[in-house]
């Protein structure tokens, strides 16, 4: 097996080789993704309207980006596995076009160029990787921009010109696209350039001659800048500020000092962040694991990379014995490439007055990783003992690993987190009254803008757009927040907003809470008329609870099951299953119903976590005159004065025609002195 392993070209066994690295790195928890952050009105939209509506979305400020989603939608509708799975497959052509790239500029330093590879493939700066949906057209971009500038290099080098304008020609198609995929991916045309001036320099002749020779080599590629930024000018239309260039150049004209200065001192920090907090900072903040099965699987996941990429390194070295004695300036020209790649990759960042931040703002790093990998490729090649350099390389594996593992394991638990939220409110809530103002806070799970809520209520509830012009979901969203909570105290009207072609009406006079509390609380519908509080639940949520309706549940509406394919099979129903059936059945009316759905879930061994979820049950118990019942759960909820007291408050005068002996049992056992 070995014998024939080495028989394989090294192409076809660093393909083989990364395709199984990235597996063994992004894969782990792949069947556990779902949709994240902008995946919410994206798929929504696609779905309720089709590839209309990603043109639509994508209009705004990358048009082509619906190049790429519109037949995407079309092969793999809402599933995001199979983006996850095409994210992947981008992520590994992306590592397979800088082996191809190494290769060809350093040809008897292919330990080098594989290096190289592995560490652009698991570079730990980028966390969005499990974002299949949203950052598909982001790697896509990436994977075209590094093959475009080795298709220049192979046509800068070959011997033949038919075949040096057909690999131009296509670099400069994957140019175009890459371009108009991601615009600040625009430092990869500087890459392309030293890359055909470090060629052009390894020939003897005076500077200049070397200069007029490199751009007689290269001067097709300027095709790609030169017809993208006419088209950017003067022909496209930006809407978004982020991504409009004057826009993000007018400080320069207005304060050129201090402009400078600040760009300066942003991209020198940019660069050590991609340089070398990228494999640090993710490390510490979701890279280390407390779960001590998971560390065991990462540890053996990194030991099993380790044992493959050294495997590798091995067959390389032995076949650049020779270069080690060559006297060309190869380890000079992997440094200039290194920063050069790093800091054209990072420029355009920081014109736009943006910072890498992990892990919200990874995503930066990513033209700027080829650049990272190059160098750190290039300092581990040039040690001389070869037990150190393997060494070395073994603590970036272990490093990106554990961060890669980490990072999957987060994405999956907020998944599962999500869909369980959401299947709950389903299991509470038959069906939503149009137009209602969802106020939504899920333990553990940040909801940083209205569509995370109106996104899956609406993939729920109501499929379809209420406009025939444009998207326009019937339920809507506020983010819970200072400005939320004032606009609900204050009675705010209406607000309408176009987001890519989306239209919303939040209204903070029509809201409903939907609050889970903590991990272990299940979802609590905030009954304004009464509302009931956890003793984890948040200040805001208690400010604005007065205000929640919950006449926008509809109760006698059809039941709607969450779709499968986004939000997972319906969980176990364990206590939060029986707590909702028993609220629904409060809303209804139905008492019986509830005591029935305590008895249930008792005989089961079902009990809460969150004791604030007795309260239907104790209302049914007081209504029907279950006295017995009262009092044996008194002793755990006096316990807690806060809920206790809310027992006290509800159904001490809450609840009508209550016998004396029901009034008597909760004065005496809940309304605590």
């Amino acid at each position: 097996m070995n014998h024939r392993i080495n028989k394989l070209p090294d192409g076809l066994l660093v393909g083989i080789l990364l395709t199984v690295i990235a597996a063994l790195v992004y894969l782990p928890f792949v069947f556990q993704f779902g949709y994240y952050f902008d995946d919410w009105y994206i798929m929504f939209a696609a779905g309720a309207r089709g590839t209309e509506a990603i043109r639509e979305i994508y209009s705004v400020d990358r048009p082509a980006g619906a190049l790429l989603m519109s037949p995407l939608f079309a092969l793999f509708g809402a599933n995001p596995l199979y983006y996850n799975l095409s994210a992947f497959a981008f992520r590994v052509l992306g590592a397979l076009g800088v082996w191809t790239l190494c290769a060809r500029l350093w040809s008897r330093a292919r330990a080098f160029a594989f290096i190289a590879s592995l560490l652009f493939l698991i570079y730990p700066g980028f966390l969005s990787q499990p974002n299949g949906i949203t950052y598909q057209y982001y790697l896509a971009g990436l994977a075209s921009a590094i093959w475009s500038v080795a298709f220049t290099m192979q046509a800068v080098t070959t011997p033949h010109r038919n075949r040096a304008w057909f690999l131009h020609g296509f670099s400069i198609l994957l140019g175009l696209f890459y371009l108009s995929q991601i615009e600040w991916y625009i430092g990869f045309e500087a890459i392309r350039w030293t890359c055909i001036f470090l060629l052009a320099w390894r020939e003897r002749g005076p500077a200049r001659q070397k200069i007029i020779r490199a751009f007689q080599q290269g001067f097709p590629a300027l095709l790609v800048p030169a017809l993208f930024v006419a088209w950017r000018i003067f022909f496209f239309e930006n809407e978004r500020g982020a991504t409009d260039v004057g826009m993000q150049l007018g400080d320069v004209f207005l304060y050129p000092l201090q402009t400078l200065f600040r760009w300066g001192f942003s991209q020198a920090q940019n660069m050590f962040e991609t340089l070398v907090a990228a494999w640090v900072m993710p490390l510490q903040q979701i890279g280390l694991v407390r779960d001590n099965t998971h560390r065991l699987i990462g540890l053996a996941i990194g030991i099993v990379l380790i044992f493959l990429s050294l495997g590798a390194l091995r067959r390389m070295e032995s076949q650049d014995d020779a270069a080690r004695a060559d006297s060309s300036n190869w380890k000079g020209e992997m440094v200039w490439l290194g920063v050069a790649a790093l800091a054209f990759g990072l420029a355009p960042v920081t014109l736009a007055n943006r910072e890498v931040w992990f892990p919200s703002f990874s995503r930066y790093t990513l033209a700027a990783s080829l650049g990272a990998a190059i160098l750190i490729a290039a300092w581990i090649s040039g040690v001389s003992k070869p037990l150190a350099r393997r060494g070395i390389l073994a603590m970036f594996i272990l490093a990106s690993v554990f961060t890669h593992y980490g990072n999957g394991s987060q994405y999956a638990t907020r998944t599962q987190r999500t869909r369980d939220f959401w299947w709950q409110v389903a299991w509470r809530a038959p069906q939503f009254q149009k137009n209602t103002t969802l106020i939504v806070n899920i333990a553990s799970v940040s909801t940083e803008e209205d569509y995370f809520v109106w996104g899956p209520a609406n993939l729920i509830y109501y499929l379809e757009s209420q406009n025939d012009k444009a998207v326009q979901p019937a339920l809507f969203a506020a983010v819970l927040n200072r400005d939320a909570v004032n606009k609900v105290v204050t009675r705010e009207r209406q607000e309408y907003d176009n987001r890519r072609g989306i239209i919303t009406y939040k209204n903070y006079r029509n809201i409903l809470i939907l609050s889970q509390p903590s991990p272990s609380s299940c979802v609590h519908v905030i009954n304004g008329l009464q509302p009931e509080f956890s003793t984890t639940e948040s200040d805001s949520i208690r400010v604005i609870g007065p205000f929640s309706e919950l006449e926008h549940i509809l109760v006698d509406e059809t039941p709607h099951a969450p779709p499968q394919l986004v939000f997972g099979p319906e969980p176990a129903r364990g206590w939060c299953y029986f707590y909702q059936s028993a609220d629904l059945a409060r809303q209804r009316g139905d008492w019986e119903s509830i005591i029935r759905l305590g008895n249930e879930a008792q005989a089961m061994g079902f009990a809460p976590s969150d004791l604030i979820e007795w309260m239907p049950f104790l209302q049914a118990y007081a209504i029907t005159g279950d006295t017995d019942s009262l009092i044996a759960r008194a002793p755990a909820i006096s316990a807690q004065p806060y809920i206790a007291l809310q027992v006290c408050q509800n159904m001490g005068g809450g609840l009508p025609s209550l016998s004396d002996a029901v009034v008597e049992v909760i004065d005496s056992h809940y309304c605590l002195e």
